[in-house]
């Protein structure tokens, strides 16, 4: 089936109500979205092409359906005509929240598909490896070592350099070692930093914490939080094919299934803050969803591009 992209115009529009519809525009975007409308009769009219689309996606009402053994959810047929407009959006909106510029993971020095694996030896001995749908850039000089994970998660064993500290930026978290073992999470602008060996210093704009093996921490909506201990060999389960989960929200869990499969997922209603534990296999997201349903007792909807928990 070919491939549906909107103009670049409706792209750039979509992301700008998007973002307008995240809660965390500021005042200074409202004016800057202005300013972009101002540009061109093309540019207004692209706004006003997403207006619309972002109507038909608040009209999307998935009450009353129910999935039964993967079948297509049957919908009424005005709703089927709204779907494709509201996945376009659905679409938009997934990247902004999550911070991403989709030619930038592109154009990334290192990125997977879902549920490949990558790993990379670097010029001055240290090791990543990089989970499914993820991305990073890097760069080595003779007086530094730098990682940008640009999306996803990635396990770094750090070789010892004294004279050039090695650093992870992950949105507004900075990481900084001189040799060590650590993993590094990222969903959006929240990440998590779990330390397997040595030492590592964590740090926002105000904020440094030094962590030791055992230890975890979380930037979530900018901010470096408190750390806390936690079960280490867990965070590097991912590269033996395990995700293990210990009383996390099914939002969260979800996030991370989508790095074994391509379609996003989204959970909505109370479904969000169910807590889930266990041990998945990450060959078989098939079966991951179906048994988080199952144990959950909520419905899996299945549609063309996109997978509903609720």
């Amino acid at each position: 089936m070919p491939e549906h992209r909107p103009p670049p115009l409706d792209q750039e529009a979509n992301r700008w109500l998007a973002h307008l519809h995240s809660g965390r525009a500021r005042e200074q975007d409202h004016q800057d979205l202005d300013c972009w409308r101002r540009r061109s009769p093309a540019h207004e009219a692209a706004y006003q092409r997403a207006q619309t689309l972002w109507g038909h996606l608040g009209s999307l009402s998935l009450d009353g359906a129910s999935l039964d053994n993967g079948a297509e959810m049957a919908a009424p047929r005005r709703q089927r005509r709204l779907l494709p407009l509201a996945l376009a959006a659905a679409v938009v909106l997934a990247l902004v929240l999550l911070g991403q510029s989709p030619w930038r993971l592109w154009q990334a020095d290192l990125r997977t598909a879902a549920g490949e694996q990558l790993s990379r030896e670097l010029a001055d001995g240290s090791h990543l490896v990089l989970n499914g749908n993820s991305a990073a850039n890097w760069h080595l000089d003779a007086v530094s070592r730098h990682i940008e994970l640009l999306r996803g998660e990635a396990l770094f064993q750090v070789a010892p350099d004294r004279q050039r500290p090695f650093t992870v930026q992950a949105g507004d978290a900075r990481i900084r070692v001189t040799g060590t073992r650590f993993n590094v999470a990222r969903e959006g602008d929240d990440v998590l930093l779990t330390v397997i060996e040595g030492q590592v210093l964590a740090s926002d704009r105000r904020h440094r914490e030094t962590l030791n093996p055992g230890q975890a921490v979380r930037w979530k909506d900018g901010g470096l939080q408190d750390p806390v201990n936690v079960d280490a060999a867990r965070a590097e389960a991912w590269t033996r094919g395990r995700l293990i989960v210990r009383d996390l929200p099914l939002e969260e869990v979800a996030r991370r299934l989508e790095r074994y499969q391509d379609t996003p997922i989204w959970v909505l209603g109370d479904a969000r803050h169910r807590r889930v534990s266990g041990v998945f296999d990450t060959a078989d997201p098939e079966a991951m969803l179906t048994a988080l349903a199952a144990s959950l007792s909520i419905h899996q909807y299945r549609l063309p591009g996109l997978i509903i928990l609720r």
